[in-house]
C-alpha cells in the first residue's frame, strides 16, 4: 500500500512531500499517507473503468486483512488512511499479579 501511494503522489499528485506515519491505537494500528499534491475527484476516478485500479487494489488488500481503507483528497492533497486490527495477543492486559504460594 505505501508504495503504491507513493507512486500515485510521484505520478499523478505532483506532491512535493508525502508523511507516512503508522499509529498503534487500541486494538488497531493506523497507516497513513498523505501528500501535498493537487488532488483529485475521488467520484470520477472510482467512476472510471480504466482508473483508479491501484486505488482499488489497496482498498482490497486492507479489506482482505480486515482493516478499514479511508480516503480523502481536494485541491491540497490526499490522505489515506487503512485501519488494520490487531489479534486478541495484542489486546491491553491487566497488570501483572504476583502470586504467593505458602511454604512447604
Amino acid at each position: 500500500m505505501v508504495q503504491e501511494a507513493l507512486t500515485n503522489a510521484h505520478n499523478h499528485a505532483r506532491a512535493s512531500s508525502v508523511e507516512i506515519r503508522l499509529t498503534y491505537e487500541v486494538r488497531r494500528v493506523r497507516l497513513r499517507i498523505a501528500d501535498n499534491g493537487c488532488g483529485f475527484d475521488l467520484a470520477r476516478v472510482q467512476a472510471d473503468a480504466r482508473g483508479g485500479i491501484g486505488l482499488r487494489n489497496m482498498r482490497e488488500r486492507i479489506e482482505s486483512l480486515g482493516g478499514t481503507f479511508l480516503m480523502a483528497s481536494g485541491p491540497h492533497g490526499t490522505a489515506i488512511d487503512a485501519l488494520l486490527p490487531l489479534g486478541d495477543r495484542h489486546a491491553p492486559r491487566p497488570p501483572l499479579v504476583p502470586v504467593i504460594q505458602p511454604a512447604t
